[in-house]
């Protein structure tokens, strides 16, 4: 069998599991679904496109980096059942079955009906990932390819990562990605420059998904007949705090600081996001709270309404006795 991506396991029967569907196909790997013959039971299984003769390295990274996460027990990375070869030595992975879907299947339903989540959804959809990475980075595990493709959404909208263990050859700097949309890529600017990544990588990656999810799309470019600044070098994007008006000053502070295009310049490490987030997250609450009492005088403080009332009834008892005495 010819090692490409677009080889399909599809159909076929891998020791004891019957690969039903492939889920999604990757530049380095396949992601299928499949029913374990033995309990029947549904399973995911991720399978590298070479086998170990084919790229003896890239397999053998594939297999310890999956080894690795096996060892991972954190609620927001899938478990690893098994990690072996096929008959033909192609390297891959049984990962527990959750039902769900991914998220960009999520965003494109939450944008058709205008239901995107409220900014502390959004907050804490994103800090269960950071949460992810704060267990995957120390021990040298980076997400190669993050975006709402490949982030899946359990049936409880809390998401998990299925592929931490696929590795992707650094990308060549595409121009005609900012170009022909306009937008910024989830994939960092280190990675379009062919460069290695490292975990603020990952954290520019989230941020751009935070912006998509508070700010309805992703972060677009200023496209100006002034503009002097070659976009393909400093690809700026629009604040968030111009597109949306009404989250608090934390949540665009969190925002920013993911975007930098220096990398020096994002958070240092996974878990500074996240504390970043906790206290955009209390910065939301806050700030809801003040509304709601703006919008709501009467809901919200129901004591002074009181009050306003007894207050009138004791003006008008008074200005009865008024009249009654001058007259």
């Amino acid at each position: 069998m010819a090692a490409t991506a677009d080889t399909s396991f599809t159909g076929q029967t891998i020791q004891h599991y019957q690969v039903k569907e492939r889920l999604k196909r990757r530049p380095a790997s396949s992601l299928y679904l499949a029913q374990d013959t033995r309990t029947d039971q549904l399973v995911f299984i991720e399978i590298l496109h070479t086998t170990i003769t084919g790229n003896e390295a890239l397999a053998g990274r594939f297999q310890r980096r999956m080894e690795t996460i096996s060892q991972l027990k954190h609620p927001n990375i899938a478990p690893i059942l098994t990690v072996a070869y096929t008959s033909e030595k192609y390297p891959f992975a049984v990962i527990k079955h959750v039902p769900g879907t991914f998220l960009s299947d999520k965003l494109a339903q939450w944008q058709q009906t205008n239901s995107m989540p409220d900014a502390q959804t959004a907050l804490a959809l994103i800090r269960h990932l950071v949460s992810a990475l704060t267990a995957a980075h120390p021990v040298g595990i980076i997400h190669h390819d993050l975006r709402p493709d490949n982030i899946y959404m359990q049936a409880n909208d809390i998401p998990i990562f299925l592929d931490l263990g696929v590795t992707i050859s650094p990308l060549p700097f595409d121009e005609t990605i900012l170009e022909k949309t306009g937008t910024l890529d989830y994939a960092p600017p280190e990675q379009l420059r062919g460069q290695a990544l490292t975990g603020r990588s990952n954290i520019f990656s989230l941020g751009i998904i935070l912006y998509e999810l508070l700010g309805k799309r992703r972060p677009k470019l200023p496209i100006s007949d002034w503009d002097i600044f070659d976009r393909r070098v400093l690809p700026k994007e629009i604040p968030l705090e111009e597109v949306r008006k009404d989250l608090a000053q934390e949540t665009y502070a969190l925002v920013k600081n993911c975007l930098w295009q220096q990398e020096w310049n994002r958070y240092d490490t996974a878990q500074e996001m996240l504390a970043a987030i906790d206290g955009a997250l209390e910065a939301e609450k806050r700030w809801e709270t003040a509304v709601s009492h703006h919008h709501h005088p009467v809901k919200n403080n129901k004591w002074r309404l009181i009050g306003l009332i007894a207050g009138g009834i004791l003006l008008l008892i008074l200005i009865i006795l008024a009249i009654i005495l001058l007259t």
